[in-house]
Order: C-alpha cells, then structure tokens, then sequence
C-alpha cells in the first residue's frame, strides 16, 4: 500500500476523531441550578436558533457575530453564545460586555431586537438597557472544557 494513502487515510481518522459529536459552545443549554452549561450539536443548535435568529431579521451566523448596541447606538459589546432552555427555545444572549475585564453576561431575549445598519450590510442587535443595567446582568460561566 502507497505511504501517501495511508498518511492521508490517518489524517481522516484524525479529523474524525477530533469532531467527536460535533458540539458546538456557541449555543449550549442552559444548566440544572449549580451546574455547567451543556454544548448542544450543531445540528440541535441550528434547528434551535434558526427562528430565533429570523426573528431577529438575521442568520444564526449573524446572531453570533452581532455586536449589542444602546439606543443611541454605542456599542455595549458582542454576542458570544446563544444560551437554550430545555426545549430548546433561545432564553438568552452572553454577551461580552465593552470594558477591561471582559465580563460576559446573560441577556434576556426579550431585552433584545435586531437592528439593521448600512443598508442592511450590517446586522446587529440593539437594546434600552444601560451599560450599568447590563454590567449587573448575571455572569455567564462557560461549558467545562
């Protein structure tokens, strides 16, 4: 057998193995009361969000990369990751908040709205809550690695 097939075949089964489930923590489940937040599959993720990324006027893709802006249109930080209840209706946004500690920290939906900038090229979100309303948001703590 060529080195070269069986070099290239090792490489598959490595990238395989590395994909594992394929869980994604940029959308995850929430936690039962004092424990970690749970990765969900990009395949749960993506029939999770994709209302709630349409609601917003915008991709799955879009709702992660958005940025978080106040009314007058200072930006307040960046969406991190797309947080689910149990049946897997999206509850919240973390968002990692402008500022030297990069604090991140859970953002109800329902204090968010989508906000199309530049003719629409950009999208984003947009909420009435304060920088100071938002920094006592509670933390986010990030999936165990």
């Amino acid at each position: 057998m060529n080195i070269h097939a069986l070099t290239a075949a090792s490489v598959a089964v490595l990238m395989l193995a590395a994909c594992g489930d394929n869980r994604t923590d940029d959308v995850v489940q929430s936690p039962a009361p004092g424990a970690q937040p749970v990765p969900v599959t990009e395949t749960r993720a993506d029939a999770a969000t994709a209302d709630a990324a349409l609601a917003f006027g915008m991709s799955r893709s879009q709702l992660e990369d958005a940025d978080l802006l106040s009314a007058d249109n200072t930006d307040l930080g960046d969406v991190e990751t797309l947080v689910l209840d149990a049946s897997g209706k999206l509850t919240h946004v973390v968002v990692e908040l402008e500022g030297p500690d990069d604090v991140k920290v859970q953002v109800p939906v329902d204090q968010v709205r989508g906000l199309a900038r530049n003719n629409a090229a950009d999208k984003d979100l947009t909420t009435d809550l304060t920088a100071q309303q938002l920094a006592a948001l509670p933390r986010w703590t990030p999936p165990a690695q």
